[in-house]
């Protein structure tokens, strides 16, 4: 099977970047002899797959190595399989250890590459009947001794280089970059060939830049700030992995006693009280895992909720671990300057109106002769706790460009430092947009969720790349003031009053009254998220931003960064 694959002795170039917008990237590789590699939606419907399928295969009338990225499937396996086979697919691609659900594929005659990091993930992905690997160059003669043909994923013509003199039977390049210098003779014209003059500019040279974005000392190659999302979904995964391609990843610090690493004392299950629910010591282990990840690109910082119980030590615990920012909201952070001291840490709240801005400035100069570093400005379409009431959610006055204005020129009162908009920001139009109106970047949240990083469960993610737009609503929150999520049976329960108990062992957040508001909710919310991050489907609590419903696929932080940016391969990193 490997040697029908790898028959033709040219060297394979697999197609390792996915083109922003509407450009198809993966019949121009069909088209110049490569080998394309469209992906699957997490939950496909066969009958557009096939369709797509079938319409890349007839570009080249059938002669080319069509392949499909299985990696991101996460439900409707049989199907996907059979429209792949019906359809020509020259191979699979999957992660190193074959998934319960593609098992189908051992006893196929189905070509399959499986994605290694190492020598151990070959052994596994060898005796499962793998016919080729993807693996970083670097990796290329370690594999070797396996006896299965390596295709390198390489960043640079030196990576390519490497990669061919250790034995690659292919090249996956990650930067259009590569298209010029690396890759072997002629490719590179005829991919090129197969675009239009804008689209060869775009990969030759990279897009119009989305311009930097400065805060406090920190220089970001994107001005893209990953939301900080609790309990458990942005942990140092999802930060790290954002941090590394030039963006800011926040660390949510609300939970982390449920974190592996936490050595706490429980009751009936939960961390408790605050103490075991938020200790410093797993947060310094998030924190520090985060940054290590990131290998000193970008920023990791810590979003923390004012509203916590134990809000000061958990300050001084982030910056004792090494966060270069904190982002504060739920609540005026008007303390935060004194708890951070000297500290050289960028200080962003986050607020929902211009009022809230000066309220802050005025405070912070007054006491601490110090003003923000940036300032994130969130609309009532982000996901969780809102800072509007439930009227004015819905109220066009209150959409995230009304209030945008009003918050610039209370910035321009006080100086020059960012302002991010977050709440319902889901694209490269939408950053283009508020940049636009003036602000200098943007918070996202939901979008993350539907990467292979994210720490969330995959109950997690599967909720909410399930919902539909009508299943994402706003709820009644413990604290006093909505919260969007996805309502499943848990809003259901609550309503017909078989919810799980309210305990109020963990002592979350001050609003709740150490569980009044959760009784009069009906739930508590600490548990209820806590179950979430647990992949719990019957009582867990799923927040999700408006535009939930619009997460198809799970790809890497990396691939999502690309599209965020246009910037194929990051060449602006």
């Amino acid at each position: 099977m490997a040697d029908g694959l790898f028959a033709d002795e040219s060297l394979a170039l697999v197609q390792g970047w996915h083109a922003p917008g509407s450009l198809d990237l993966s019949a121009a590789f069909l088209r110049a002899g490569g080998w394309a590699l469209p992906r699957t939606d997490a939950f496909p419907d066969p009958a557009r797959l096939k369709d797509r399928l079938q319409e890349l295969a007839a570009s080249v009338g059938g002669k080319a190595k069509l392949g499909l990225d299985l990696r991101g499937l996460r439900g409707g396996a049989e199907g996907v399989l059979a429209v792949a086979r019906e359809a020509g697919i020259a191979f699979v691609l999957h992660t190193a250890e074959l998934p319960p659900e593609l098992s189908a594929l051992l006893y196929g005659n189905l070509p399959r590459i499986a994605v290694v990091e190492n020598d151990q993930e070959g052994s596994m992905a060898k005796a499962q009947g793998a016919s080729g690997f993807l693996s970083p160059a670097a990796e290329v003669e370690t594999l070797r001794h396996h006896g299965v043909p390596t295709v390198a994923v390489v960043e640079d013509s030196a990576q390519a280089r490497v990669a061919m003199e250790a034995g690659a039977r292919g090249l996956q390049p990650r930067s259009p970059a590569l298209l010029d210098d690396g890759l072997p003779a002629g490719f590179a014209g005829r991919l090129l060939d197969g675009l239009k003059a804008t689209e060869q500019r775009l990969f030759r040279r990279g897009p119009g830049p989305l311009p930097r974005l400065r805060i406090r000392n920190l220089e970001l190659s994107y001005p893209i700030q990953q939301g900080g999302m609790g309990v458990g979904v942005s942990w140092e995964g999802l930060a790290g992995a954002v941090a590394r391609e030039g963006c800011v990843g926040l660390v949510s610090a609300i939970g982390t006693g449920y974190h592996p690493s936490a050595r706490t004392r429980r009751r009936f299950g939960r961390p408790d009280g605050t103490a075991s629910l938020n200790p410093p010591e797993a947060l310094d282990t998030i924190l520090r895992a985060a940054l290590a990840r990131a290998g000193g690109r970008g920023a990791v910082g810590v979003n923390i909720l004012c509203a916590i119980e134990g809000y000061e030590a958990t300050v001084r615990a982030s910056v004792a671990a090494g966060a270069q920012l904190i982002v504060s909201g739920a609540g005026l952070p008007l303390a935060l300057p004194e708890y951070v001291g000297d500290a050289d840490v960028a200080l962003v709240p986050i607020v929902s109106s211009a009022r809230a801005l000066g309220v802050i400035c005025k405070q912070w100069q007054r006491k601490f002769t110090r003003l923000p570093d940036a300032v994130v400005l969130e609309g009532p379409e982000s996901g969780g706790h809102q800072g509007f009431s439930s009227d004015q959610c819905g109220d066009p006055a209150f959409a995230i460009e009304n209030l945008l204005p009003a918050v610039l020129a209370e910035r321009d009162k006080w100086g020059d430092f960012p302002v991010l908009v977050a709440g319902g920001v889901w694209d490269y139009g939408d950053i283009l947009r508020f940049l636009a109106m003036g602000a200098s970047g943007v918070q996202m949240g939901t979008r993350f969720i539907g990467t292979f990083e994210c720490d969330a469960h995959a109950n997690f993610k599967e909720t909410i790349l399930k919902a539909r737009s009508e299943d994402i609503v706003l709820m009644k929150s413990p604290v006093g003031m909505p919260a969007r999520g996805v309502r499943t049976s848990l809003q259901s329960r609550i309503e017909m009053g078989t919810a799980p108990p309210v305990r109020c062992v963990s002592r979350c957040l001050t609003p709740c009254g150490q569980g009044k508001g959760a009784v009069e909710a009906g739930y508590c919310i600490a548990d209820r998220l806590a179950d979430a991050w647990q992949g719990d489907k019957e009582s867990g609590l799923f927040f999700s931003g408006s535009n939930g419903a619009l997460l198809k696929e799970i790809i890497s932080v990396r691939d999502l960064i690309e599209e965020l940016t246009q910037d194929p391969g990051l060449q602006g990193r």
